[in-house]
């Protein structure tokens, strides 16, 4: 079951911050050095100042990245930069952004929403975490004490109830938030009726919730909790109890899923060509002529088709030549884990056919989402190659995580992911 419940959130007020579009961030996790400057140069109360603060040379325990972002925040709330909101609400909140040639509208909810310990009972996660990151948003959960984003999950919603009611909600006013941020329309209404909460309330205590993106700050917030009970000596209700949650219905619609690709410094491509004859058995090894050739058969429907650039004219298309792939990966897990294309490129090529493996794998492997960007990396320079996959679908990742499995680092990515800065929970 999934518990949540409405809540006054913190909002920029435009009158004192200036423009959101020049205020707001991408996730954290996603943000360059690079970035990171311009987006600190871009307004003295970008967001990058709360989420993403610089480090420097001088940082000690009291003064450092997160201190300071703990500082900056009492600082706007003082200054009403940051303005609570007036009355307990859910927050609708849609995304309408173009990707292969149509434009797509994915419509969910912003709420609280109560922690699980036992993640079968609502929310399952389906990517493996990393200790670095965790303790790094444990530190600035401790200093701000809020939820500075939401975490991004996908309800179930087969009979649309869900989907009819927040439509119904931005129907009926206009949206409180409604900026374009990279290329993305973000807009948000206010639902404050109580009627209507109580209605969607109920729906969801009957669903389970997949994350999609923030399994880190779900486990952050966990043991964010822990550490306050520690430190109140009791375990009673508090408001660390819940956290912000963006809630997306599983609407094909709105929602798209984009693979990771990998990119892999140090392979020729005459040692790859070599190399995968020891996997000849598995796979159909394709000679393409050019990369047009080779995203067309990638994307033709087909299972099980890796595509591979190895520089200049090496382009290559790797299909396996049987649908289940279960009986060749050598796993203790479901078939539904063993059939993923990131498996069977990591398992059968990386690690059988290129000796890829551990940590040699973890310093060789890169990742990017955009193929533009692994192509012109593999094109620069020698000894470089770049690995093209196909998005697993929902379906997919559902019975993995019924499995209770978890899909490999960098399978998934949801896109667009919400930006930072649109709305804030604090723990009050």
């Amino acid at each position: 079951m999934t518990i949540i419940k409405p809540f006054k959130g913190y909002r920029y007020n435009p009158k004192a911050a200036g423009k959101l579009s020049r205020l707001i961030t991408p996730p954290y996790d996603v943000i360059s050095r690079e970035q990171q400057e311009g987006y600190y140069r871009s307004s003295p109360y970008n967001f990058i100042r709360l989420d993403l603060g610089k480090v420097f040379a001088g940082d000690n325990r009291r003064d450092n990245r997160y201190t300071r972002s703990g500082r900056v925040l009492e600082e706007w709330l003082a200054k009403g930069i940051l303005e609570k909101e007036s009355e307990d609400s859910v927050y609708v909140y849609s995304q309408q952004y173009r990707i292969g040639g149509k434009v797509k509208d994915r419509m969910g909810f912003i709420s609280l929403a109560r922690l699980e310990e036992d993640r079968t009972k609502g929310f399952l996660p389906h990517e493996k975490t990393f200790k670095g990151p965790k303790a790094d948003r444990l530190e600035l959960m401790k200093e701000t004490r809020a939820n500075l984003s939401p975490v991004f999950s996908i309800v179930f919603d087969e009979d649309r109830k869900i989907l009819n009611i927040l439509r119904k909600a931005a129907c009926s006013s206009r949206p409180v938030i409604d900026t374009v941020f990279e290329g993305t329309r973000n807009r948000i209404w206010r639902i404050t009726d109580q009627r209507t909460i109580k209605t969607l309330s109920g729906l969801m205590s009957r669903k389970k919730a997949l994350i999609a993106d923030g399994h880190h700050r779900y486990e952050v917030a966990l043991e964010y909790r822990r550490f306050r009970q520690a430190a109140a000596r009791k375990a009673g209700p508090a408001a660390c109890d819940y956290l912000m949650m963006y809630f997306a219905p599983s609407d094909p619609g709105g929602l798209s899923i984009l693979p990771t690709h990998r990119m892999v410094e140090g392979l020729a491509a005459s040692a790859v060509l070599k190399n995968l004859e020891k996997v000849s058995g598995y796979f159909d090894i394709i000679r393409v002529n050019g990369r047009k050739q080779m995203e067309s058969l990638i994307g033709s429907g087909g299972r099980h088709i890796i595509g591979a650039y190895l520089g200049g004219k090496n382009y290559l298309c790797l299909k396996l030549k049987r649908s289940d792939a279960s009986g060749l990966i050598d796993s203790g897990n479901s078939s539904y884990w063993r059939n993923l294309d990131v498996v069977i490129l990591h398992h059968l090529v990386f690690e059988k056919a290129l000796g890829l493996k551990g940590k040699k794998a973890e310093e060789a492997i890169t990742f990017t989402r955009d193929p533009e960007t692994a192509f012109r990396w593999a094109a620069s320079k020698a000894k470089r190659a770049a690995f093209f996959l196909k998005p697993p679908e929902l379906k997919d990742i559902y019975n993995i995580v019924r499995c209770r499995e978890r899909m490999p680092h960098k399978t998934t990515y949801f896109y667009p992911k919400p930006p930072s800065g649109l709305l804030i929970n604090r723990f009050e």
